[in-house]
């Protein structure tokens, strides 16, 4: 007579379907969590982007201006959306009397909270 295998061949049993679906489910949380924090990290770079080029544009538009005969210190803020824009004028030297220490200050309320960028320039 021949021998009778214990095993049927061929399939999978119960403990292994529920161990590989285990691992699966932790790669894909894995896998959805990185997603999740690029997502994030990317909104985090774009509004930073956003902030910068309003930054800018603020400073070329106050070139054009006279800013000697403008009044130090902070300006009324400009709203720009979710952003607010605006200026802090100051002496540079007592040696230059007519330059300028121009700093443009832009801030917004992003997803890490209340941020602020600026870029400053002697005009």
């Amino acid at each position: 007579m021949g021998t009778v295998s214990k095993y049927r061949e061929g399939g999978f049993t119960l403990v292994e379907v529920v161990i590989t679906s285990l691992i699966l489910a932790i790669l894909l949380t894995g896998v959805g969590v990185f997603f999740t924090n690029i997502i994030k990290q990317s909104d985090i770079v774009d509004a930073r982007t956003q902030a910068m080029e309003l930054a800018r544009q603020g400073l070329e538009e106050i070139r054009t201006l006279d800013v000697a005969s403008m009044a130090l210190g902070l300006t009324t803020p400009d709203t720009l959306g979710y952003y607010e824009r605006r200026f802090d004028i100051s002496v540079f030297d007592i040696l230059y009397p007519n330059a300028r220490l121009v700093e443009c200050i832009v801030s917004w309320t992003g997803s890490s909270g209340y941020e602020t960028f600026s870029f400053s320039t002697i005009i």
